[in-house]
Order: C-alpha cells, then structure tokens, then sequence
C-alpha cells in the first residue's frame, strides 16, 4: 500500500530513472516526471514549478516536468520506460500496474475518499441520474477515473445507458467539462470534485451557470507511483519529499495549496 500524506496535492507526475539507467547532465541525476492532464497542461506546467524546485532540492535530481494531451500517454511512457515517477488516477495506475508492474509511492488521504461530482445547468431540468436520458452529456478523458469510469458505472447502475444518450462528448479534461455545461454546449457533465470546487472558488464558473445534482460514493483515485525497476533511493526521495510537506511553514502551505 502507499504512504499517505495529508493536503492537497499537485496534479503533476514525476518521472524518475533508476540508478542502472540513469539520465544524467554532468554528474546530476535527471527525474523525469510526467503528469496526467486533469486540467490544461500548459496551466499544470506553469503552476507546479514551485513543485518542481522543491522536489530537486529534496531529491537532488533534476526535474524534468511533462504533461502530456491525454492520460493513454502517460500508460504508455512508464510502460516503456521512458517515465519513471508518474501521477497517475485510479484507472490508469490499474492500466499501468497490469501493464508494468509500477509500484505506488505516496497519496493524498483525500484520494482514499474521493468522489465524482455530476453537475448541470440550474434551469436545466435535470436533478437526478434518471434525469439524464434524452440529454447531451460530458465526460472528461476516456480513461479519467472520476471524469469517466466511476460516472459510467453509477450511470449503468441507475439504469441509465451513457451510449443511449442525445449527444455524448469527451472533453479531455475536467476543467474543459465544467466550461462545457457552464456555456450550454451540453446540458450535463461529470468531473473530479476538486477541481470542481477550485473552478467555483476562481470564479471560472458560477452558481448561477452550474450546480452540482449528483455525487457518487466515494473511490480510490490519484496516486504517485514508480517504475518497478526505479532506484528504491529515488523512489524513497522522492515520497519522503512529500510526506515532509507542512502546512504550518510558508513553502509546505504554498505546495499543498
């Protein structure tokens, strides 16, 4: 099983290399870290660079941050070696695990308790699962957790048929579902709670464009795991390096936040 570290976690994933196939720039180890793009990539990039410094610090390693356009790619990267830390969802650390034996490193509390929150217009009629038959629909990325998988299950589960629905579109990611039922271009969608509520919080969306009218029961999701073959010196690192994360000093609440 994963330690567990307490706060909220930076969707990012982190690709190390093992000692025996170890990248190198000079006599620095480089990590290469990846992440699954819940949201905009371009936006995880540039917000995990406080991250990424403070992983380098505690590691000692280079960091070298990706995010690709969907979550299949980081599968297939730590399947080919070519990722060595990765952030993974419940559905892909399943795919990767059968597929590589990537072993699990660390994880947020939350994500032991996460949900997938079913949200709509608030005119739109809509308030329970059997409400959606004969509506368009949104889903995050085919192979997202809490934007596909676990909202299919519980669709199926209320008799309701995600195929047999007037439109079914798969938005990529979860901040693209939400804009997609804040702007009426479907009239449903289901997406991770967290970013859900931190969309509410910028001002993104609104309640007067959205509200929540399902929440599933709670799942295992994100998690950081390790190629099995990855430098157990690396992989300890690197988990150690957010287990020591603080809420009480300014860079751990910068991090967690």
């Amino acid at each position: 099983m994963p330690k567990r570290a307490c706060g909220s976690a930076i969707l990012i994933t982190l690709l190390a290399v093992s000692c025996q196939s170890c990248r190198t720039i000079g006599s620095q180890a480089v990590l290469r870290v990846a992440m699954i793009p819940s949201t905009d990539p371009g936006k995880i990039v540039r917000e995990s660079q406080p991250l990424v410094n403070y992983l380098e610090k505690k590691t000692g390693s280079r960091v070298d941050l990706v995010v690709p356009t969907n979550y299949a790619a980081v599968v297939e990267a730590i399947a080919n070696e070519r990722v060595d830390i990765a952030y993974l969802g419940g559905f892909t650390f399943v795919q990767a695990s059968q597929r590589a034996g990537v072993r699990p490193l660390v994880q947020r509390e939350r994500d032991q308790n996460f949900h997938s929150v079913f949200i709509t217009q608030p005119g739109s009629g809509i308030n329970s699962l059997a409400d959606l038959k004969g509506h368009s629909f949104a889903f995050g990325d085919v192979n997202s957790t809490s934007g596909h998988l676990m909202p299919a299950y519980y669709m199926r589960a209320a008799s309701v048929d995600p195929s047999a629905l007037a439109k079914t579109l798969y938005t990529g990611g979860h901040d693209a579902t939400a804009l997609a039922v804040a702007n009426a271009k479907v009239d449903a969608g289901a997406m991770d709670e967290l970013v859900y509520a931190t969309m509410m919080k910028t001002g993104k969306i609104t309640p007067t464009q959205v509200k929540i009218f399902y929440t599933t029961p709670a799942f295992f999701d994100y998690v950081w795991v390790a190629r099995k073959d990855l430098d157990p010196k690396l992989s300890g690192a690197f988990a150690d390096a957010f287990l020591k994360l603080d809420s009480s000093n300014a860079e751990g609440k910068v991090l967690l936040d």
